[in-house]
């Protein structure tokens, strides 16, 4: 029986709307900005240094302590590298506690071999996309389709450094769905369900 349900998405698809509908109508927990919140408080830093390991760049970056004292310092991979192994970790047990979504955060890939994980990508067209962004975010076509690449493009190389596996390929997932063809909400119910 399916319970848990895994949610990776293209920026501007609705993934991330699609899955609090699917917990909405599953009454189950719905995590995404908790799995940050609960790493920072783990160790002390800010959430928002948590959400840059998202990005290349902080990888790309010395750290603090390697700037004053490159002797004591870890190497520059090593912060966010951590957080991920803590993070995957986290995933792990919070879905012992029971029915649930999880958007992002490579939990497809932390959950792989789960048996009751069912693990969706929504992605859709550009012109949908776009209309999303710029009405959600207020913002002009143009900005909304640079924020779109910007996005997808932090996605896909946080989750390819982190998984060694290739962001939105098919054998990484039960379900593709095309927001944009179908609609927010009959994904939302066809993903209800398939569930237990």
């Amino acid at each position: 029986m399916k319970n848990i349900v895994t949610v990776s998405r293209e920026y501007g698809s609705g993934g991330y709307d699609v899955g609090r509908l699917v917990a909405e109508k599953m009454h189950y927990e719905f995590y995404d900005k908790e799995l940050i919140a609960h790493i920072a408080d783990k160790f002390m830093i800010s959430e928002s240094y948590v959400a840059a390991t998202e990005d290349k760049e902080i990888r790309q970056r010395k750290n603090i302590f390697h700037e004053v004292f490159p002797v004591l310092a870890r190497s520059e991979n090593e912060d966010a590298d951590y957080i991920f192994r803590e993070q995957g970790k986290f995933i792990v047990q919070l879905v012992e506690k029971g029915n649930c979504v999880i958007a992002g955060r490579r939990a497809d890939y932390y959950l792989k071999d789960h048996p009751n994980a069912l693990h969706v990508f929504f992605y859709a067209d550009q012109d949908f996309k776009a209309e999303r962004v710029c009405r959600l975010e207020g913002c002009s076509e143009e900005e909304a389709l640079k924020r779109i690449s910007d996005v997808d493009k932090r996605r896909r190389t946080s989750y390819e450094y982190v998984t060694g596996r290739k962001w939105a390929q098919r054998s990484n997932y039960d379900l593709m769905l095309c927001t944009s063809a179908l609609g927010l909400e009959k994904c939302a119910e066809l993903i209800a369900s398939l569930l237990g």
